[in-house]
């Protein structure tokens, strides 16, 4: 059973692990006008939480476990060998299995379905 909830974006505590390749990801960005609240979206499925802060980062992050076959992600990258890992490189591998894939899938339908 997956879980899916939103918190209000908060620097101190949300990170944004896909729009860079940082390890650590980067703080979120708190929205300017009171009036207009930031969200942070997260998937709790198969024992891993994903926390995504736009609905295009789902978009994204569907897409990818769309596929069943991932091209390679050799490429050339920054001498700091830490920092240059995309964020579905640090996933855990158990989630590309069928079954898992198909719960992620779902969930990530679910908060799409909810919030987008």
């Amino acid at each position: 059973m997956s879980k899916i909830w939103r918190e209000l974006a908060d620097p101190k505590v949300h990170s944004d692990f896909m729009s860079s390749y940082n390890e650590g990801g980067v703080p979120v960005k708190k929205s300017r006008d009171n009036l207009l609240k930031q969200w942070v979206y997260f998937v709790n499925v198969c024992g891993f939480t994903f926390q995504f802060v736009s609905i295009e980062q789902i978009i994204e992050c569907k897409a990818y476990f769309v596929q069943k076959v991932h091209p390679s992600t050799r490429d050339s990258h920054p001498p700091s060998e830490h920092y240059w890992h995309p964020w579905y490189c640090k996933l855990p591998k158990s989630l590309n299995k069928a079954s898992n894939r198909k719960r992620v899938l779902k969930a990530l339908d679910c908060a799409l379905q909810k919030w987008g």
